[in-house]
C-alpha cells in the first residue's frame, strides 16, 4: 500500500559507500555520477548526495529548447546540463538536493531503492508517498522526481528532494507544454509541486542528507558506521572525471544531442 511505511529489508552482500558532493558545478557532478557508474564494482553500492547552483537539467532526449528558457537562464547566471537518463527537464538549485543511487545492474530494484529516499523522508515525520512510478509526494504534491539509467554493468536511480528550492525560479525556467498550460494554467501547474520547508518550516537540507545517510546504513550496511570516501585522490581519476566533465560542459552534448526538430522564432522589431 503506497500510503504505508515501508518496512527496510536488509540487503546482505553489497559493500556500501557513500559520497558527499563537494561541487556545485552541474556539469562536474553528472561527470562524478558518470564516473562512479563505469567503475562501480559488483558488490558495491554507493549513496551520492550532491547539490548544483541554478541549472536546468533536461533528459538525455529531450530538446533544450522546447523544455527551457535559455536566454533567461544563462543572463542570469544559471547552466544548461543534459544527464545521461531519460525523463523530464528539472530545475536545481542549492533548495534542492540531488541524490544518486548506484548498484549493479543484477541487483536493480527500483522500489527497493527508492525506499532509502521514502522511510529517510518519513523518519523526518513526513507523510511520503509514492506516486506512479518516478514520483514522491508528500500532501499529495510532488517533492522528489526520479529517473534511472542502466550502464553495461551497473545501473543508477537518482532523483531530486525539494527542500527550500526557489520555486518561481523552477517556474521562470521551465516551459511548461501549452497543453498543460491551457489546461491547468500556470498557478496550477506551479502548485504540483511543494518543497518540504512549506510543510515544515524547521527543516533543514542537512537533517534530510543526514536522515538519508542513516537510512542508507541501515539497509545496506547493517546498522554499521558509513564510511565517507573521497574523490579525486590520484592523477589517473582526475583525468577520467575531466574527460567526463569535457563532455557534459560542451556544447555538441547540451545541445547537439537534441533529436531532429523544426523551430520557428518570432519576434516583433519597432
Amino acid at each position: 500500500d503506497q500510503g504505508e511505511h515501508f518496512i527496510i529489508m536488509k540487503s546482505k552482500n553489497l559493500k556500501a559507500k557513500f559520497i558527499a558532493g563537494r561541487s556545485y558545478n552541474p556539469w562536474y557532478n553528472l561527470a562524478l555520477e558518470e564516473y562512479l557508474l563505469d567503475y562501480l564494482e559488483e558488490d558495491e553500492i554507493i549513496l551520492y548526495l550532491w547539490q548544483n547552483d541554478d541549472t536546468v537539467v533536461i533528459g538525455r532526449n529531450q530538446n533544450p529548447w522546447q523544455e527551457c528558457r535559455i536566454g533567461d537562464l544563462e543572463a542570469k547566471g544559471g547552466s544548461l546540463a543534459r544527464r545521461l537518463s531519460g525523463g523530464g527537464a528539472v530545475f536545481h538549485d542549492q533548495g534542492n538536493l540531488n541524490y544518486t543511487l548506484l548498484i549493479p545492474r543484477k541487483r536493480y530494484n527500483l522500489k527497493e531503492q527508492l525506499n532509502v529516499i521514502l522511510v529517510a523522508l518519513q523518519n523526518l515525520g513526513f507523510e511520503a508517498k509514492f506516486s506512479g512510478r518516478n514520483d514522491i509526494l508528500c500532501q499529495n504534491r510532488k517533492i522528489s522526481g526520479t529517473a534511472y539509467y542502466f550502464g553495461n554493468k551497473a545501473a543508477y536511480i537518482h532523483g531530486t528532494i525539494l527542500i527550500d528550492s526557489d520555486l518561481e525560479k523552477l517556474v521562470s525556467f521551465l516551459k511548461v507544454s501549452d497543453s498543460k498550460i491551457k489546461s491547468k494554467g500556470i498557478d496550477s501547474v506551479k502548485a504540483r509541486v511543494i518543497n518540504l520547508s512549506q510543510i515544515d518550516k524547521n527543516i533543514t537540507l542537512a537533517a534530510v542528507k543526514e536522515s538519508i545517510k542513516n537510512t542508507f546504513a541501515e539497509m545496506y550496511n547493517q546498522g554499521q558506521q558509513l564510511d565517507e570516501i573521497e574523490i579525486n585522490n590520484s592523477e589517473s581519476e582526475n583525468k577520467k572525471i575531466n574527460k567526463l566533465y569535457e563532455k557534459y560542459s560542451s556544447w555538441e552534448w547540451r545541445f547537439g544531442k537534441s533529436p531532429d526538430f523544426d523551430i520557428s522564432i518570432n519576434h516583433r522589431f519597432n
